[in-house]
């Protein structure tokens, strides 16, 4: 009988200390590869943890390793051809992705766009034709500026944007809960775009939809990106 229970035990320790880091609260690893439609690996692709950039990219054979959180629900990666693509962790260690609409050269570098094909964002460029999608670019460098007293005030003249004090929402996106878009200054995601000064605005581009969809969750309702002089 004794025996029994000291086997009982050990094999009880056992299975506690095998158990994967993500269920005792712990970072754990993720592994995987970045390929095209063609099984070529994907090098320099950015790794997007919940519609986040990491700061970790893949290697020049389209491997990554990254740490995460148990609380992390999607990992992706981004191009700027694809934009995100997501994969559910679901407590996995290894994610790998295949990415259908990644166009390489013959070099294996990004096929270039000219810039009348592209939308700018706070990760890079993706291709207007892959996007069927509402954008709206407003250009405000021969705007009178005296007749603005805030940011807020310029965004009032957008066509669909919505703005009531510091509250801005885009038509076509929640109407409930948190409705504010996400800001993206300069190519940077920003908390606040109150303290900046409407004379240094040179362009204000408006995504939703499908077209905020390169921002991840983050871009559930719509994107403002603002380009300063």
């Amino acid at each position: 009988m004794k025996i029994k229970l000291i086997l009982l035990v050990i094999v009880s320790f056992a299975i506690i200390s095998d158990l994967p880091a993500q269920k005792s609260g712990k970072k754990f690893t993720v592994t995987g590869k970045v390929v095209d439609a063609y099984k070529s690996p994907i090098s320099n692709a950015k790794i997007i943890i919940d519609g986040k950039d990491s700061g970790r990219k893949t290697d020049e054979d389209g491997n990554y390793k990254i740490k995460i959180k148990p609380s992390v629900l999607n990992l992706g990666v981004f191009t700027t051809i694809t934009g995100i693509v997501e994969e559910p962790v679901n407590g996995r260690n290894t994610i790998n992705f295949t990415l259908e609409k990644f166009v390489p050269s013959n070099s294996g570098a990004e096929v270039p766009l000219s810039e009348e094909d592209v939308v700018d964002s706070g990760y890079g460029v993706s291709r207007k034709k892959d996007l069927t999608k509402s954008v709206t670019k407003t250009d405000v460098s021969g705007k009178q500026y005296t007749t603005f007293n805030s940011i807020y005030d310029m965004l009032q003249t957008i066509s669909g944007v919505y703005v009531s004090g510091s509250n801005v929402t885009i038509r076509g996106t929640a109407t409930t809960g948190n409705t504010s878009p996400l800001f993206v200054v300069n190519g940077s995601v920003v908390s606040s775009i109150s303290g900046i000064d409407p004379a240094m605005v040179s362009s204000i581009e408006v995504l939703k939809g499908p077209a905020a969809s390169i921002y991840g969750m983050q871009g559930a309702n719509g994107v403002i990106i603002i380009k300063l002089k």
